[in-house]
């Protein structure tokens, strides 16, 4: 069914700009075989008979350029990682064993609707056949990992989403490997210099890992977008078409809760009565330095409030995570790229399938929107910074069992301001003046604050009442500091005022400054940590 014409090497630039209402160039699908055409970066352009094999090619243009990464990717979402490539793995193992992710991707599959299971099926078949075709280019240890499942795209996509980012916090118990800075703006054509809506994003993720952002362009018949996914993810997940495009930043939500459970022998109180834990014993094979195989049976026990994560003493703690049991976000994003019109777009964003991360939407008719996305947890009491913190696992009506539907969750469509704009900020402050007010919402919703890097944005912003895409793009690189420019003047008066040799120096650097941040910016360095 699927065969792919020879991939061409074009050497062109392409530079894509989003100006929604203006049609991007169109890509027509190939009434014969599918194509792949790859540009001078490395960016394949995907033109495809059907939408299966689309995706197909989807899957063979991702094993292309990352082949060994997404095994190994794979290779972890199993549980299996240790077994493969030795202990250094075995800690993700049991996460990914504890949270029985490859259980849940296994039923998960079975509950998608056959058209998807067929793209799902086509996009590891594309990868299986690249593997085939180019075993020379694939890495010895990674060949062990081969045939590529479904359930290997699904148990990974549910470990990017959930372990990595929805409850990073609360699995770890630590800060977040990377602080959340990712930017979006959305220019509404009452703003926007060629009274066209402007989209622009700026997500901020090391580059490497599950991190890995796959850039791709896809076209079959009825579909045609541009966009990212982080690699070995089967969907576009940040894309434009011809009528539009949206962003992700990760959002305030709170849809990860830890528990703090008491002890007593190995049960756990709650309502004032011992529990049982339900256990589950698993056998996790480990490779040794010698190439032989380990076995090591571990435990694994669940409390109502879900799987334990840790103990200390006669405590023991609990996460509980919203919408692991989500099974379409493939097919959200499907409906999200193939969407023609906001009605369209907000029909498949009301699946609800993502549990986090903010949308912020942009179309060629004129609209914007910014969308608190995700599976807020229905909660009994407490705000924002209680359910944020360790809770009390000895009251079950802490427990929730539901999650808010999408018409309660903040959203704001076409602003008078003309303009959106998150930086990981709460709802509240998406434009100035505000018009989302948090009082109409739960006090768990989201906190209230807005620190100096969405202030920043906003400070570009709301003056400029016709904003230029160039601008917009300077805005996006604008490497200002919003406190250098409050505070350091200030700052340099009271050294004035009060003199002495050390902060002399140092306001003879920072008055040199130009209160940017650049790669050679002393005055950068020495105001962030004065």
């Amino acid at each position: 069914m699927f065969k792919l014409k020879k991939a061409i090497d074009i050497r062109i630039t392409i530079v894509v700009v989003l100006l929604l209402s203006i049609c991007t160039q169109s890509f027509r699908a190939q009434d014969t075989s599918t194509e792949i055409l790859w540009d001078n970066y490395g960016v394949p352009h995907v033109y495809a008979a059907s939408t299966q094999e689309m995706y197909y090619a989807f899957g063979w243009a991702q094993m292309h350029n990352h082949a060994n990464l997404i095994l190994r990717l794979y290779g972890q979402a199993r549980g299996r990682a240790a077994e493969y490539w030795g202990e250094n793995y075995l800690v993700s193992d049991k996460q990914i064993l504890l949270f029985d992710l490859p259980g849940l991707a296994a039923k998960s599959y079975m509950k998608q609707k056959k058209e998807y299971k067929s793209f799902l099926d086509a996009f590891v078949q594309g990868m299986n056949d690249y593997a085939a075709e180019h075993s020379e280019s694939i890495g010895v240890n990674f060949k062990q990992v081969l045939p590529v499942k479904v359930t290997d795209v699904l148990a990974h996509t549910m470990r990017v989403t959930y372990l990595e980012f929805l409850a990073y916090d609360d699995l770890n118990e630590l800060k977040r490997l990377i602080e959340p800075g990712s930017n979006a703006i959305a220019i509404a054509p009452s703003k926007s210099r060629s009274k066209n809506a402007m989209l622009l994003t700026n997500p901020h993720l090391p580059w490497g890992d599950l991190y890995l952002w796959f850039e791709a362009h896809l076209s079959c018949k009825g579909f045609n977008a541009y966009g990212i996914s982080l690699v070995g993810v089967p969907s576009l997940t940040m894309a434009f078409n011809d009528f539009l495009g949206w962003a992700h930043t990760v959002n305030t939500i709170d849809a990860s809760d830890r528990y703090k459970l008491t002890l007593s022998n190995d049960e756990y109180i709650l309502d004032g009565k011992a529990t049982k834990f339900e256990n589950r014993n698993v056998i996790i094979k480990i490779k040794q330095s010698n190439g032989t195989i380990k076995e090591q049976t571990v435990i694994f026990q669940y409390s109502k409030q879900g799987p334990v994560f840790g103990r200390k003493g006669n405590e023991a703690y609990a996460v509980r995570l919203a919408g692991i049991n989500n099974t379409g976000i493939f097919e959200q994003y499907h409906k999200m790229a193939k969407s023609k019109n906001f009605k369209e777009f907000e029909s498949a964003s009301k699946m609800l399938q993502n549990p986090m991360f903010n949308i912020i939407y942009a179309d060629k008719s004129g609209n914007i929107l910014y969308l608190f996305n995700g599976n807020v947890p229905e909660r009994t009491e407490g705000d924002y910074w209680f359910w944020h913190g360790t809770i009390d696992g000895t009251k079950s009506k802490l427990i929730w069992t539901k999650t808010h539907p999408y018409e309660d969750l903040p959203k704001l469509l076409n602003p008078a301001s003309g303009f959106i704009q998150n930086c990981n900020d709460p709802p509240w402050t998406c434009t100035i003046p505000t018009e989302l007010d948090p009082a109409r919402y739960p006090a768990y919703m989201s906190p209230q604050m807005m620190l100096l890097r969405p202030q920043r944005a906003v400070s570009l912003i709301r003056d400029n009442p016709s904003i230029s895409f160039d601008q917009l793009v300077d805005y996006k690189l604008n490497t200002g500091m919003e406190a250098a420019d409050r505070f350091l003047d200030e700052l340099l008066n009271a050294v004035k005022k009060y003199p002495d040799s050390i902060t002399t120096d140092a306001a003879t650097v920072l008055s040199a400054w130009d209160r940017k941040t650049e790669v050679n910016s002393r005055g950068a360095v020495l105001f962030t940590f004065s």
